[in-house]
């Protein structure tokens, strides 16, 4: 069971840095909800948060673009 809870936890730890390393505010959400937190996206992501959805523009990370940043955080 512990062996589960250990799983999740690191799931969530992998999450957290994606979005900090990899993420940026949605523009839309900042342009009509100015006072509210915007969404953090990743590269592709869709914000379902407001019509039209808007998608992040960026091409998605590479295995290299994401070695090299796992790399750089273990330093």
């Amino acid at each position: 069971m512990s062996d589960m809870i250990d799983m999740f936890r690191a799931m969530k730890d992998i999450r957290k840095f994606e979005r900090e390393t990899f993420g940026v505010k949605c523009p839309v959400c900042v342009e009509k909800l100015p006072k509210a937190h915007a969404k953090i996206l990743l590269p592709g992501q869709v914000c379902r948060a407001h019509k039209p959805n808007y998608r992040d523009p960026r091409s998605h990370i590479t295995k290299q673009e994401y070695s090299e940043a796992l790399a750089a955080l273990k330093e």
